[in-house]
């Protein structure tokens, strides 16, 4: 009976040691180093390669990709914060718990960053208002030296501001049927003789005659006789132009 007892004992102490043993194995292979094993590819599935990874956590570490691959080892267990960095794609960022012994397989997707929109060039500046000067004008000599001549028509700037433009018009030729959008033209009849059709009406035209042809009204302007007719149009509202 006493042997028995004692081989009884001895094998309960042997079990507890090999249950004790296993035990720690189990722990060992539960807290030992570990390894992530990381993969990196874009939405097509292809390889990112030159990808940034940083590991933040009971380690830290600092690693580019190759071939969309990289490899951290001999980690302690724990959590981990990646964080993934390429130039023209998002920055992705993900947690980890490492434990075990096995490498831990991590697989993310990098989207690439959307393309910047162009912008439209900024408009061009608008040109800086003409400074308007005085200007007194001898006109009979000023038509003399610009006579029109058997020209079929002449036009001579006379002055501008802000407000408008002041031409002279000389006219051996009807002239096309126009309208101006943005201004509003005043005429004054200085020589010889026509007509004007203006606003489903002709009116005659003779030396004093004085005529407003509002913005956008289509209108033409004849001569008759065998002298030119000489006009001064003055129209309210166009940019200058020097």
């Amino acid at each position: 009976m006493r042997q028995t007892a004692l081989l009884a004992v001895l094998i309960l102490a042997v079990t507890a040691s090999v249950g004790a043993q296993a035990q720690r194995g189990q722990r060992r292979a539960t807290t030992g180093p570990v390894t992530l094993a990381i993969v990196v590819s874009d939405p097509a599935g292809a390889p990112v390669g030159d990808v940034k990874v940083t590991l933040d956590g009971p380690a830290q570490r600092t690693a580019t990709t190759e071939a969309g691959r990289i490899a951290f080892e001999n980690l302690p267990s724990g959590t981990y914060h990646l964080r993934f960095e390429r130039e023209g794609f998002e920055t992705l960022a993900r947690d980890v718990t490492a434990r075990g012994a096995k490498p831990i397989d991590v697989k993310v997707t990098l989207v690439p960053a959307p393309k910047p929109v162009a912008l439209p060039p900024p408009p061009a500046p608008e040109p800086a208002p003409v400074a308007p000067k005085p200007v007194v004008l001898d006109m009979p000599a000023l038509i003399e030296k610009n006579y029109v001549g058997r020209a079929g028509s002449k036009t001579s700037p006379l002055a501008c501001a802000a407000g408008g433009t002041a031409t002279l018009i000389q006219i051996n030729q009807p002239l096309a049927d126009q309208a101006h959008a943005d201004a509003d033209e005043f005429v004054y009849v200085i020589a010889g003789q026509g007509s004007a059709r203006l606003a489903g009406r002709e009116e005659p035209l003779r030396a004093g005659v004085f005529m407003l042809i509002p913005r956008g009204v289509v209108h033409t302007i004849a001569p008759s006789g065998r002298s030119p007719l000489v006009m001064l149009s003055t129209r309210a509202g166009e940019k200058c132009t020097p």
